[in-house]
C-alpha cells in the first residue's frame, strides 16, 4: 500500500496503552492505517527521527469560534481538537445553526461546543442583571433551551457562576440534571475564588452528588492559584470527592495570570481587595487601553464603553501551577480565544501546550513525557466522549497528530505590555488534522481547513 502520509522513525508516545516506542505510521484517507516498524511507502514522507510523535492536543477548555486568527494560534501550538462554549458563554444559539455555520465556513481544527448557562441561557430568558435570580418560569425555559442544545449536538452544559452571582441552586441543579440524564459534561467556572474558594468548590461537587453529572472544574490553577495555601486546600477537597467516587475531573492552564472581560462581575467593586492585590495588577489586554496597567478611571470607562475588552489579572502564585497539574485528574487547557487580532490577548492562546512540555517536562521534571501527553490528548478526549477515534495512536484512530522536538519545544509568548502575546512557539514541527498537514516544518498552511465539527447525540444514561 502507498499511504497518503508516512511518518518515519518517530518516538511514538501512545497515551491509551501508555506505550513509548520507535516506529513508523501510515496514514490513509484521514485515518491511521498502520503503526509498524516495517518500511512504509507514502506520497508524503516525514522523517521524524529523534522527534516525539503523539496525538494532536485536545483543548478541553477554550473560547474559540470566529475569527480564525485565534484558531490558527491553537494550530501552531499543536492543538487538533477544541471544546468551546466554556464558562457559561456560547458563541451563538441555537446550537444546530451555529454548528451548521461552522461546517459551511470550514475550520482548521476539530470543533465541539458546550451550551453555556451563565451568560447565554440567562440572556435568552431575559435576565440582564448578573446579580438577579431567575424566576421559576425563567428556569423552566432554560431547561427547555438546554434540552434542545444537547439534542442538537452540544457536548454538555457549562456554568460560569462567578459571572452570574444571582444564579441559585434552584437554577443550576435542574440544568445539571439535564446533562446528567444524557451523561454529558458539566463544566464549571466556580462561583468563588481566592480565599472564598471553598463554598464555590463545594457547590460544584454538590452538583455532581445531587444529579450524577460528570463535573469538570474549569481552569483549576487560575481559579484557586491566588494564594499558596488555597491550591493545596482546593486539591484536598477534590481528592476527597474523588475518593468518594464522585465523577470529577479538572482542567488547568499554566500561567500565573488569568484573563477575562473587564466588564464582568469578576471585577465588581472591591475585586482587588478580594485578591489581595492592587488595581494596577490588572493589565488591559485588548481595546482602547491595550498594554496599559489599570486605574479605576480606566476600568470605569471600559465598563461603560467597551463590551468585550479583556483584562489580565496578575494574582497567581507560580509554584502552585505544577501542584495542580500533577494530579492525575487534571488536564491541560488553554482558556484561549480572547486574542481577536495580532498583538493583543493572553499568551495562553499561543503557548500553553509548548509551555507544559518545556517547563513541566524538560526543565522541572514535574511530569513525565507520557503523563504530559495523556493530560494533553487521551484524557480530555475521554472526558469529551470522543476517545473512540481521537486522542490515541493506532490503526483506526483519526490521523490527528503532532510532531515536536522535545529538546527545543518552548513557549515564546508573553503578556501584553511585557512582550508579544501571540509569538509562535518553537519546536512544533508538524501538525496533522484528519490526515491533512496544517503545519509543516514549523510553518502553518493557512489555506487548509480540514477540521470536523463534532456533534454528540443524546443517549439516556443507564448502568
Amino acid at each position: 500500500m502507498i499511504f497518503d502520509i508516512v511518518i518515519n522513525k518517530g518516538t511514538i508516545i501512545e497515551p491509551k496503552t501508555e506505550i513509548q516506542t520507535v516506529g513508523n505510521i501510515g496514514i490513509k484517507d484521514g485515518k491511521i492505517e498502520l503503526v509498524s516498524r516495517e518500511q512504509l511507502e507514502g506520497n508524503t514522507v516525514i522523517e521524524a527521527g529523534n522527534k516525539v510523535v503523539c496525538p494532536g492536543f485536545v483543548d478541553i477548555h477554550s473560547h474559540l469560534s470566529f475569527p480564525l486568527y485565534p484558531a490558527w494560534l491553537s494550530v501552531k501550538q499543536g492543538i487538533t481538537t477544541c471544546l468551546s462554549g466554556n464558562c457559561g458563554l456560547t458563541s451563538m444559539m441555537p446550537v444546530k445553526g451555529y454548528l451548521d455555520q461552522m461546517e459551511e465556513r470550514g475550520y482548521p481544527i476539530n470543533f465541539a461546543t458546550l451550551a453555556g448557562h451563565s451568560w447565554t441561557f440567562r440572556e435568552m430568558v431575559g435576565i440582564q442583571d448578573p446579580h438577579a435570580a431567575a424566576s421559576p418560569e425563567q428556569i423552566a425555559e432554560m431547561v427547555k433551551i438546554a434540552e434542545q442544545a444537547l439534542e442538537e449536538g452540544a457536548i454538555g452544559i457549562s456554568f460560569g457562576l462567578e459571572y452570574a452571582p444571582g444564579a441559585t441552586a434552584a437554577e443550576t441543579l435542574p440544568l445539571a440534571a439535564v446533562a446528567a440524564k444524557y451523561n454529558k459534561l458539566v463544566a464549571i467556572h466556580t462561583r468563588k475564588d481566592s480565599l472564598d474558594f471553598a463554598n464555590g468548590l463545594y457547590e460544584a461537587i454538590e452538583l455532581s452528588e445531587k444529579t450524577g453529572a460528570r463535573v469538570q472544574i474549569s481552569h483549576l490553577a487560575y481559579q484557586f492559584g491566588v494564594h499558596s495555601e488555597v491550591v493545596a486546600m482546593a486539591l484536598c477537597m477534590i481528592d476527597h470527592a474523588i475518593e468518594r467516587k464522585i465523577p470529577i475531573l479538572c482542567d488547568s492552564g499554566i500561567y500565573e495570570a488569568f484573563a477575562t472581560f473587564v466588564k464582568s462581575a469578576v471585577f465588581d467593586d472591591g475585586w482587588h481587595e478580594r485578591y489581595g492585590c492592587r488595581i494596577s495588577d490588572l493589565m488591559i489586554s485588548t481595546g482602547k487601553y491595550v498594554g496599559q496597567r489599570a486605574t479605576q478611571e480606566i476600568i470605569d470607562y471600559i465598563k461603560i464603553n467597551e463590551e468585550g475588552t479583556v483584562g489580565t489579572a496578575f494574582v497567581g502564585v507560580l509554584p502552585d501551577l505544577a501542584m495542580a497539574l500533577k494530579r492525575p485528574y487534571t488536564m491541560i487547557s488553554t482558556d484561549a480565544g480572547l486574542s481577536d487580532k495580532p498583538g493583543n490577548g493572553h499568551p495562553q492562546d499561543a503557548g500553553t501546550f509548548p509551555r507544559v512540555f518545556q517547563r513541566l517536562v524538560r526543565e522541572q521534571g514535574a511530569l513525565t513525557m507520557m503523563e504530559a501527553v495523556i493530560k494533553s490528548s487521551y484524557l480530555p478526549a475521554k472526558q469529551m466522549g470522543i476517545a473512540e477515534t481521537k486522542g490515541w495512536i493506532g490503526a483506526g484512530a483519526d490521523a490527528d497528530l503532532v510532531i515536536f522536538d522535545p529538546t527545543t519545544i518552548r513557549d515564546n509568548a508573553d503578556y501584553v505590555g511585557i512582550g508579544q502575546p501571540d509569538a509562535e512557539p518553537t519546536g512544533i514541527e508538524y501538525v496533522i488534522v484528519n490526515g491533512v498537514t496544517v503545519v509543516a516544518e514549523g510553518k502553518a498552511i493557512e489555506d487548509t481547513l480540514p477540521g470536523k465539527i463534532l456533534r454528540q447525540k443524546n443517549k439516556v444514561w443507564s448502568l
